[in-house]
């Protein structure tokens, strides 16, 4: 993830990147615009601050749940940096779960969302869509990564806040993510609940699911780790190593999204030795064909709720009382 950029520099764009947010706010509030209402339930999972606090891994498994439960989901999710095919990395992952026809991807949500409902989804998730403001929806999840909650305080860039802290109380539920094993959610929830005390408050942390090998069989974890990932929290995938049994694990990371190159492929395997080269799911999907194979594992997670996580649940699939 970028540094905040530091000094005066910094400090005058964030009051330029406030004044721009309280314009688009009031625009809003005052009803010069209005947001778009289409026709089915609309559910968005989106962050206050930069970086991979685990909205893909959240929607991924909302979409299994409601799936299971008989509900016509899509997902909605901007095409972001896309590869040489054309697709988007966190694209490439939703239709592999959910198909084609239930994965819109593009530059603009709004619309995406109106052709989801008109196609017949139920239920349409919005990936990132907190500070969508021009689509209406039925439900605000917002995602604190508790490796970095609060963003340093700042807004962008001499931070990493998308939005001021008191766009918080725009949300219905807020999700402190990424807990430690053991750890005890209770006082994070005493924050959250401080901070938007009208929004239902849950906890969760990635689990670790399994290794594989890139051809989908068991990967026997033992021995040294080299993790290189192109996400947004790049410590948390080297935590998730250590804690599937890899030691010692070293970390090369790159820009959230990056698409690995063939050469770059395999000098990174060559400097895992004799150790394990190790991708997460998403960095799998850029991963170029011609690179090496052997000795590399893909580390798997799964959503895990901690505290909370049943009544978010119901939340999504309903209106709150």
């Amino acid at each position: 993830m970028a540094a905040p950029l530091a000094g005066p520099l910094g400090r005058g764009l964030a009051v330029i990147t406030a004044g721009a947010w309280e314009a688009r706010r009031r625009l809003y509030a005052w009803g010069v615009r209005t947001p778009e209402r289409v026709p089915t339930r609309v559910v968005s999972v989106g962050n206050l601050t930069l970086g991979g606090a685990g909205k893909t891994t959240l929607v991924l498994h909302l979409a299994k749940q409601l799936r299971a439960a008989g509900t016509d989901v899509a997902v909605v999710t901007r095409r972001y940096r896309p590869g040489p095919h054309g697709a988007g990395d966190e694209e490439l992952l939703y239709r592999a779960a959910l198909g084609n026809d239930r994965t819109f991807a593009g530059p603009t949500k709004r619309l995406l969302a109106r052709t989801a409902a008109a196609a017949g989804a139920s239920l349409v998730l919005v990936d990132d869509g907190f500070s969508h403001w021009s689509l209406e929806r039925d439900l605000d999840i917002v995602l604190i990564d508790r490796t970095d909650p609060w963003g340093g305080g700042r807004l962008l860039p001499a931070g990493r806040l998308r939005e001021p802290l008191r766009a918080l109380q725009r949300a219905a539920v807020v999700v402190v993510t990424r807990l430690h094993p053991g750890e005890d959610p209770a006082p994070w929830l005493a924050e959250v609940r401080a901070r938007a005390p009208g929004a239902w408050a849950a906890a969760a942390r990635h689990v670790v699911a399994g290794v594989r090998t890139l051809d989908g069989a068991l990967w026997p974890v033992a021995g040294p780790a080299r993790v290189l990932t192109a996400t947004g929290n790049p410590e948390a995938v080297a935590a998730s190593a250590r804690e599937a049994g890899f030691s010692p694990v070293t970390l090369s990371s790159r820009r959230d999204h990056h698409w690995f190159g063939v050469s770059e492929a395999a000098r990174e395997s060559r400097a895992a030795g004799g150790g394990t080269l190790v991708l997460t799911a998403k960095d799998v999907v850029r991963w170029p064909a011609g690179a090496p194979r052997e000795r590399v594992a893909v580390l798997e997670t799964a959503w895990q709720w901690l505290a909370g996580g049943a009544e978010v649940e119901r939340l999504v699939r309903e209106p709150r009382p």
